[in-house]
């Protein structure tokens, strides 16, 4: 009889980004144990807090802490005033600590909004706060998820061709090489990636997810070295796929 699928916990900025970290990580998990082509579904199962739920939102930590009383983070970390999202982020993984039964990991994903290095360090100190009984394994997409799409865009016809030439010479470099110069701070504005991925893809979602499913792990590692990407993808690598390189599915 084969082993119960490891449950893996997912905190995300929305559903855009619950559809790319997860596809992301089973990416990585496919290339890092072979033993789990075609068994993926046996192997994993993505949740929220809620268990019901494929992922939950940073917005909705709180609300799903008054439904699952934990106590409340107070005080400083290793000495330090807490950074960001140190305390949100230590409520949400006591809430998947209280979980029955618990989690084998929990993802961390954020965007950076301009703020990479504290927004990491606030993810950081919530790691550090407890020896969790489950992986902790943290992603920060700078400025925002759509420069992790960016990264993995190869133009696949004239069309993607001259939008992106197009791109460059506005922008006056190539945003999918170095999506992490974008700027989240307005939708609208010439850098927004948002607006920069809609020119490139015109709101085609399959489009879209191929980057991230079709494009080589290569090319998203080097592509992603400045926007967190690369990051993220060594986090998986390092932290989750050994849990399953000990336990391949039969």
């Amino acid at each position: 009889m084969s082993a119960a699928p490891l449950r893996i916990g997912v905190i995300v900025e929305g559903p855009d980004d619950a559809r790319t970290v997860p596809g992301l990580v089973d990416r990585v998990l496919l290339d890092a144990v072979p033993a789990l082509a075609g068994k993926l579904d046996e192997a994993r199962t993505f949740r929220g807090i809620d268990a019901s739920a494929p992922f939950v939102t940073w917005s909705a930590v709180d609300e799903e802490v008054r439904r699952h009383p934990v106590p409340r983070r107070h005080g400083h970390f290793g000495g330090r005033p807490a950074i960001e999202d140190a305390r949100t982020a230590v409520l949400a993984l006591r809430c998947f600590v209280a979980q029955e039964p618990q989690p084998a990991a929990v993802l961390m994903v954020r965007d950076s909004d301009g703020k990479p290095q504290e927004r990491r360090r606030g993810l950081e100190q919530a790691r550090e706060d407890f020896p969790w009984p489950f992986q902790v394994l943290l992603g920060v997409a700078h400025p925002m998820r759509e420069c992790w799409v960016l990264a993995g865009f190869i133009p696949q016809t004239k069309e993607e061709t001259a939008s992106l030439a197009d791109l460059r010479r506005e922008l006056g470099f190539d945003p999918s090489a170095r999506s992490d110069e974008l700027d989240a701070s307005s939708k609208t504005a010439k850098r927004s990636p948002k607006r920069v991925l809609g020119i490139l893809l015109r709101g085609d979602g399959e489009r879209e997810a191929r980057c991230w499913t079709a494009t080589d792990l290569g090319h998203l590692r080097g592509r992603g070295k400045d926007n967190g990407l690369a990051a993220f993808l060594g986090e998986v690598e390092a932290r989750l796929a050994p849990l399953f390189s000990d336990r391949p599915p039969r």
